[in-house]
């Protein structure tokens, strides 16, 4: 995962929380219909950059869902805070055996959980050149797990994997792997990122840490 800087809600759901403020009874998610539930996709696409909360797959209009952190049918005054909404993958009629839909009732709020809008998310899972994820502490690795996101399913893993290998099989340098570790992090001109790209990222960084670290026992050798 990696950390998503939540930004303002956009204007249709602003505008129908105001146009319902004295029948509270209606502010619920589940009122809401297509002409808000889209714009709050498309606002939720574009402050992710294109990926999957969970995931990091790339997602749009058509293969995404509106995700709520705390779940609706716990937490029914959270179903319209902009905090608490992300996008993932799959559409809203799939299933998934993975990520947000196999989630699905899991209550951070009661359970341990690494949200994707929590500053240190990145730090708290490390991937691998294997495609897979681990927690590095109690929380993320629960978060991981089976019972939870299920981010070590074998289609993930896969994926991740084909993308890391990929991108190792060029043999870059130390400095052109920092390079390209840099530029994942960093939206293209369209204001997307790479799937995968936390993924991609650390294991480019840890490879150049070897090569560096690889060049250095040769200094010294050689002195």
């Amino acid at each position: 995962m990696r950390h998503i800087q939540k930004q303002g809600a956009p204007k249709a759901l602003s505008d129908w929380k105001k146009h319902n403020r004295l029948a509270q009874q209606n502010l619920h998610y589940d009122n809401l219909g297509r002409e808000q539930r889209r714009p709050m996709l498309q606002a939720l696409l574009a402050e992710q950059h294109g990926l999957c909360a969970y995931t990091l797959r790339r997602i749009d209009l058509d293969c995404a869902h509106i995700e709520h952190v705390l779940p609706r049918s716990q937490h029914p005054d959270k179903t319209l805070d902009w905090a608490n909404l992300l996008a993932c993958f799959p559409g809203p009629q799939q299933g998934c055996a993975f990520g947000a839909k196999h989630k699905d009732a899991y209550d951070p709020a009661r359970s341990p959980f690494v949200s994707p809008t929590e500053k240190k998310t990145e730090q708290l899972f490390r991937y691998h050149s294997t495609g897979e994820i681990a927690g590095l502490n109690d929380a993320a690795k629960q978060t991981a797990s089976e019972a939870v996101l299920n981010l070590n399913h074998v289609s993930l893993v896969n994926d991740r994997r084909a993308k890391i290998q990929g991108a190792l099989r060029q043999r870059p340098s130390a400095a052109d792997a920092r390079r390209r570790a840099e530029r994942l992090r960093t939206p293209d001109a369209n204001g997307q990122l790479e799937p995968y790209c936390v993924a991609l990222a650390q294991v480019l960084e840890h490879y150049a840490q070897q090569l560096e670290a690889r060049a250095a026992r040769i200094k010294r050798e050689s002195r």
